[in-house]
């Protein structure tokens, strides 16, 4: 629920679990005190159904509160924070409540209290490895996030209800918080739409929305929108970063194999796979919902000459034996990157398996000069401990302390003046080479001026502080 406003990063991670053990020490304390005052079965079931109340409303406001945090951006660590406290804190001090309270009504001696704390903390434990890996597992996938929460509340209240007819047959008490449940269930349901949605699914990897705009349709992981289609004109181009991904031809124009890391609605792909007809595109897409979302809504085509493989990018290169002439990474949003396909080791991997004369190119978020711009030097400076040649197009020009998409191509070849690089990106244009309208544009905005990166890290597998650097994207 926190990722599609905040990301993934390890500040939401952090302050989930954080406000989570807050809660639950509150919690724990309260309930331990609330069970020696009141040690009798309607108190506790009382605090069982206020758990339920206070869980199941949750997905219909959670999106005004997050929305409204978001607008006013407390940062990358304090908007997490926020949201976290504002939707889970207090389910969770209820939640805290009855276990302790469980004990003291079970237990009937002092002396029997270490065993009966004992068997309902082990019951707890395991019933919360149980939800862990059915949500994780299966849960997730098939319900979908809000329903699950929703699901969880009303088993809370239920529960609650049979436990008031079980406990001495209060039925009064039982009909009340059933009435109660049934107006909160009938008031808090399914969240209305976003408008223009026309699908929306929570997966293990993201929240994937497609909306229609006009012609114009979007793909959306979590908060990012990350491709676009043009539905009366296929191939016109919507984020003007796909057509400075066609840069790494101009540094291996008789290219033949392509690899691309990440897809989104597989548009930079199904370009490639049409303008190059001689050349074999394959895909590495770690989430089979994306690749599910991108044939039905994105028209990705169905070629012998483009196979995805639904896999971690970097688990495909460590397993394959295949080497490419182009190898494009597009996997990273302005809010999560997957760290480990940032880091030195990962782009040794991915030299190891271009050709020679080989190119590797990945479209990253930033600034090229500026309080803005550490997470660009740092992807910078780590690629140029790899490759002896890096060159920067921020896209669509404008100031280098703008933040916005660059395209980041690095090659092991020997450094090409900005001349030669818009020499050859005329030739192409005027060769039919690529087909991009106005191509030798996107090649003038190589940025050539020296780029400072002693006060940012070489990103590595034991220190690829990405989230930080993602903070500093103001």
């Amino acid at each position: 629920m926190i990722a599609p406003y905040f990301g993934n990063s390890v500040y939401v991670w952090g302050s989930l679990i954080g406000v989570v053990l807050a809660a639950l020490s509150l919690g724990y304390f309260l309930g331990g005190r609330i069970s020696t005052r009141w040690p009798r079965p309607g108190p506790f079931l009382a605090l069982v159904f206020l758990t339920g109340a206070a869980i199941y409303p949750i997905p219909h406001f959670a999106g005004a509160v997050l929305g409204a945090i978001a607008r006013h951006d407390f940062g990358p660590r304090l908007n997490p924070l926020l949201g976290s406290a504002a939707l889970f804190f207090l389910p969770s001090v209820l939640a805290g409540t009855i276990s302790p309270y469980a004990v003291r009504l079970r237990a009937r001696t002092v002396e029997g209290v270490g065993g009966v704390a004992g068997v309902l903390y082990a019951l707890s434990t395991l019933g919360s490895i149980a939800g862990t890996l059915l949500a994780a597992f299966v849960l997730i996938s098939a319900f979908g996030v809000r329903a699950i929460i929703q699901q969880l509340g009303a088993a809370e209240m239920g529960l609650a209800v049979v436990g008031l007819v079980w406990a001495r047959r209060q039925f009064a008490a039982a009909g009340a918080a059933a009435g109660m449940a049934a107006v909160l269930v009938l008031a808090g349901g399914t969240p209305a739409p976003e408008a223009g949605v026309i699908y929306a699914k929570d997966t293990v990897y993201h929240r994937i929305t497609v909306a229609d705009e006009g012609s114009f349709r979007f793909l959306r992981l979590d908060n990012y929108w990350q491709s676009a289609r043009d539905q009366t004109a296929p191939l016109n181009t919507i984020f003007a970063y796909t057509d400075y991904l066609h840069l790494p031809v101009l540094f291996d124009p008789g290219f033949q194999r392509v690899l691309f890391i990440g897809m989104g609605g597989g548009t930079a792909p199904s370009r490639f796979l049409h303008d190059y007809p001689y050349a074999a595109v394959e895909v590495v897409e770690i989430d089979p919902a994306v690749v599910a979302t991108a044939r039905r809504f994105f028209a990705l085509p169905d070629s012998s000459r483009l196979r995805v493989h639904v896999t971690d990018g970097r688990l495909w290169l460590r397993r394959s034996t295949k080497r490419y002439d182009l190898i494009i990474l597009d996997a990273y949003l302005i809010d999560t990157i997957p760290f480990h396909l940032a880091t030195r080791e990962f782009y040794q991997e991915a030299a190891a398996h271009l050709k020679p004369g080989g190119v590797l190119a990945s479209n990253v978020i930033g600034a090229v000069r500026g309080p803005s711009s550490r997470l660009f030097r740092a992807f910078y400076k780590t690629l140029r401990s790899v490759f002896p040649s890096v060159y920067a197009f921020p896209v669509g020009g404008g100031g280098p302390d703008a933040v916005r998409n660059i395209i980041l191509v690095a090659t092991a070849g020997p450094p090409l003046t900005r001349n030669e690089v818009v020499a050859r990106a005329e030739t192409a244009s005027t060769l039919g080479g690529v087909r991009i309208v106005g191509f030798s544009h996107e090649a003038e905005d190589l940025y050539d001026a020296p780029i400072d990166t002693d006060d940012v890290p070489v990103l590595t597998d034991d220190f690829a502080p990405t989230d930080a650097l993602i903070g500093t994207l103001r």
